[in-house]
């Protein structure tokens, strides 16, 4: 197990830079005033295990949006959501308009920017299943391509 910065995290697996080890580590409510900020490098060189995830311009936050199938499909990745930040003791933005455009925001709002917990938590949420939009898979596809 890796060494991490008091009031990072509570349990680091490896250097918590692949999905695998971002998922193994525990948060344990950690975060406040006194959670390191993460360096730019250090929220780079985890972002490739991310890929759903976008960083902000100004770098402060990473969000992850998708169209869900229905009302039904976006709520239940909401509640998802909820219990997994319950559990963890870190709670992100969530956002729901047009009753399937769905956004998750991450960041530490005590400190101001990117804590490796925000990290963590999105990799964990990367986990939720999700019904998406056949519609908005099709031009992600395209998009791809």
């Amino acid at each position: 197990m890796a060494e991490q910065p008091p009031n990072s995290i509570a349990e680091l697996v490896g250097n918590a830079t692949t999905p695998e080890e971002l998922r193994a580590c525990k948060i344990g409510g950690c975060c406040g005033k006194d959670t390191p900020l993460l360096p730019a490098d250090a929220v780079s060189a985890r972002l490739s295990a991310l890929p759903q995830w976008k960083l902000s311009d100004d770098g402060r936050a990473i969000s992850r949006e998708f169209v869900a199938r229905h009302w039904k499909a976006a709520m239940s990745f909401l509640n998802s959501v909820s219990e997994i930040a319950e559990s963890e003791g870190h709670h992100p933005d969530l956002h729901l308009t047009g009753w399937r455009n769905v956004r998750v925001e991450l960041s530490t709002h005590a400190i101001g920017g990117l804590s490796l917990p925000d990290l963590v938590l999105a990799s964990k949420i990367d986990t939720i299943e999700i019904d998406y939009s056949p519609k908005w898979l099709k031009s992600q596809g395209a998009q791809q391509a």
